[in-house]
């Protein structure tokens, strides 16, 4: 993998909604389920500086123009936007790149323009062969336009549409699913409601939402999860994702940080890896 990452690369009660996550997340709004492939053209809002040693920051061809300016080598990472029709869930707006049998789904926060805020590390993930990534647009976010009342716990409808396609389509025989903030806490509700997710991925994910804890605190998981949370986020927040991993199956890590949220503990404001950008990635990779 490139320099910019190394070569080692939580259910909520089905009544409870889930809301916005940390920091300056705002909260979901709501629209919109077997699952067919479309092609369309679509990535996060990014820092406009450069140094003199980097290339300029570009807008991205097609749908992905909606991403505004991005670094050089997302450009370069083959992006190809796709819709995942379902009949119930309704339509899924998604993107995927690289190649492999390892798909990681990646969920995205409440703030920002949807699946756009994986791009710069979703371009590091896939710069080796072995791995893709398949970023969606969750219900009542950016592209996607789903059927009925699909925000909190019912995300992962639209989460299960994806890993279906990763498993049928994109042939993958490992499937994590990976969110930031929001993301974060569905990632961990449809590890543990939905058949075909190998592991997930959390990072600063909400552990409750009025009193109600993400996933039962853990209990419900049914594969291993790694769980990211900066102190910043709080005494409450950090000890809950602690007790989320120590309920969680065998194999499951936290990882703490002293700031950041979401995908702020993996890149900076440039786009450059933090330390957790590779243990993610290893863990993606299932080599950790």
């Amino acid at each position: 993998m490139r320099s910019r990452i190394g070569a080692v690369t939580t259910l909520l009660a089905a009544t409870v909604a889930l809301a916005g996550c940390g920091g300056t997340d705002e909260p979901d709004s709501a629209p919109t389920t077997g699952s067919t492939t479309e092609s369309t053209t679509g990535s996060a809002t990014p820092s406009t500086s450069e140094t003199a040693t980097e290339a300029p920051w570009q807008v991205l061809d097609g749908p992905l123009a909606r991403c505004g300016p991005q670094p050089a080598d997302v450009a370069e990472a083959g992006f190809t936007p796709a819709v995942l029709a379902d009949r119930e869930v309704g339509r899924i707006a998604a993107v995927t790149a690289g190649t492999g049998p390892t798909v990681a789904v990646l969920l995205h926060q409440t703030d920002g323009n949807g699946l756009c805020g994986w791009l710069p590390y979703a371009a590091d993930l896939v710069a080796e062969p072995g791995l893709q990534v398949l970023a969606i647009d969750l219900c009542g976010y950016a592209e996607s336009e789903c059927t009925g009342d699909r925000t909190g716990p019912a995300q992962v409808d639209a989460v299960g549409v994806a890993v279906r396609e990763a498993r049928t389509r994109l042939q993958a025989s490992r499937v994590v699913v990976v969110g930031a903030s929001m993301g974060g806490s569905v990632a961990l509700m449809t590890a543990a409601t939905h058949d075909g997710v190998d592991a997930a991925v959390d990072l600063s994910g909400p552990v409750d939402w009025e009193g109600i804890e993400v996933v039962d605190g853990g209990r419900a998981l049914r594969v291993p999860v790694l769980v990211a949370m900066a102190d910043a986020e709080g005494d409450d927040q950090v000890s809950g994702a602690q007790a989320i991993v120590d309920l969680a199956p065998a194999g499951s890590r936290f990882e703490p940080a002293e700031s950041g949220h979401g995908y702020d503990l993996l890149l900076d404001g440039d786009a450059r890896p933090l330390p957790l950008a590779d243990t993610v990635a290893a863990w993606i990779r299932g080599s950790v």
